[in-house]
C-alpha cells in the first residue's frame, strides 16, 4: 500500500532528453537538453513563492534553486501556500536530521546484504534505486531509514541539475518477497513521509518486478484514480516468459536503459553482483573528501571572520 501510494504521487516533469554518454563510469557525464518551460501562471507562481522566502538564512536560500522551488510547486499543483508550507517544514527537517552530514560508517550493516542501493543510470541521465526486499538483514529501525536518506542525497549528489536531471529511478525486484522480509510498518510509514514529503518529485520512473498477486490487485483499484502522465511512468514487469531480448520485460526496459546501464540480471550487460567491499570502500572515499572540504571551508570562513574583525578593529 505504501509503495502503491508512493506511485500515486509520481507528477509529469519536463522531460530530458540524452544525447550521448561521455564514460563508462557508474554515473557518467551525459549530454542532455533540458526542456523546462513553464506557463505564464507557473511562472507567476515561482515568483510568488520567492517573495514568501526572503527571511530564509543564506543556507536556506541557497538550497531553494530554481529546480527545486519548482518541484515543491509541482507537488502541491502550483499553488504557492501548501508549497510554501511543505518546503519550509522540509528546511527545518533538513536542519535537524542533517542528511549531507550522515557518517556512513553507522550505518554499513545496512548495505553488506545489497538489498538497497544506487547503480548506473537510465537513457536521461537519472540514477537507479535498486531495492530487494528478500535481502531484508537488519532490525533497528532508525538505521534503516538512515540508509533511505543516504542513499538519497548520494543519488542527488550524481544528478547532473545543471543539464536537467532532477529524478531518480525505482526498481523494486519482487522475487522471494513474503511478509518475513518485509519492514515493520512505522518504518514503512515513515519512509513514505520521507520520500514524499522531504523529496517530493524526486521519483521519475518506477519499475516492479515480480510483484506479489495482491500488490497488482491493489494497483488496478486504484488506477482510476491516477492520471494517465502518471500510469506511463510505473511498469510492472516479470521474468516469467522472458527469455532473450525478445522477452516482455527486457522490451520495456530497454526503452528506458543502455544495455551497459543495465544490471545482467534484467537483460543488460551491468554486473548484478553486488560487490560490497568495491562499493563501500568507494563511498567511504567520497566521506572524507566531504570532511576534507568542510574542513577547509571552515577555516576558510574563519580566517575571513578573523580578517573582517583586524579590518574593524
Amino acid at each position: 500500500f505504501f509503495v502503491l501510494r508512493l506511485v500515486m504521487d509520481i507528477q509529469p516533469v519536463p522531460e530530458v532528453r540524452a544525447a550521448s554518454v561521455l564514460s563508462s563510469d557508474p554515473f557518467p557525464a551525459v549530454l542532455l537538453q533540458p526542456k523546462y518551460t513553464l506557463s505564464a501562471g507557473e511562472e507567476d507562481a515561482l515568483h510568488k513563492l520567492r517573495e514568501r522566502l526572503q527571511d530564509l538564512s543564506a543556507e536556506d536560500q541557497a538550497y531553494c534553486d530554481r529546480a527545486c522551488l519548482c518541484r515543491y510547486l509541482r507537488a502541491r499543483d502550483w499553488a504557492v501556500a501548501p508549497a510554501e508550507k511543505l518546503l519550509r517544514e522540509t528546511l527545518r527537517w533538513r536542519r535537524e536530521t542533517k542528511p549531507t552530514e550522515i557518517d556512513p560508517t553507522e550505518i554499513e550493516d545496512e548495505f553488506r546484504s545489497g538489498k538497497l542501493y544506487f547503480h548506473g543510470h537510465d537513457r536521461q541521465g537519472r540514477p537507479v534505486m535498486y531495492q530487494r526486499p528478500r535481502l531484508q538483514n537488519t532490525r533497528t529501525s532508525r538505521h534503516q531509514i538512515t540508509q533511505v536518506i543516504y542513499t538519497l542525497e548520494r543519488e542527488i549528489e550524481c544528478m547532473d541539475a545543471a543539464n536537467g536531471v532532477e529524478q531518480h529511478v525505482l526498481f523494486v525486484d519482487f522475487k522471494n518477497y513474503s511478509v518475513l522480509n518485509a519492514p515493520p510498518l512505522h518504518v514503512a510509514r515513515e519512509v513514505l513521509s520521507i520520500l514524499m514529503d522531504r523529496y517530493p518529485e524526486r521519483l521519475g520512473t518506477a519499475f516492479f518486478v515480480d510483484a506479489p498477486t495482491l500488490f497488482h490487485l491493489t494497483y488496478r483499484l486504484l488506477r482510476p484514480f491516477i492520471p494517465s502522465s502518471t500510469q506511463k511512468k510505473v511498469h510492472f514487469v516479470s521474468r516469467k516468459g522472458n527469455a532473450g531480448k525478445s522477452g516482455k520485460m527486457n522490451k520495456i526496459l530497454a526503452e528506458y536503459f543502455d544495455d551497459e546501464q543495465l544490471e545482467e540480471e534484467y537483460g543488460g550487460t551491468l554486473s548484478s553482483n553486488y560487490d560490497h567491499d568495491a562499493f563501500w570502500s568507494n563511498e567511504l572515499r567520497i566521506h572524507r573528501e566531504k570532511l576534507a572540504r568542510r574542513q577547509q571551508e571552515a577555516q576558510q570562513k574563519q580566517k575571513e571572520e578573523e580578517e573582517q574583525q583586524q579590518q574593524q578593529q
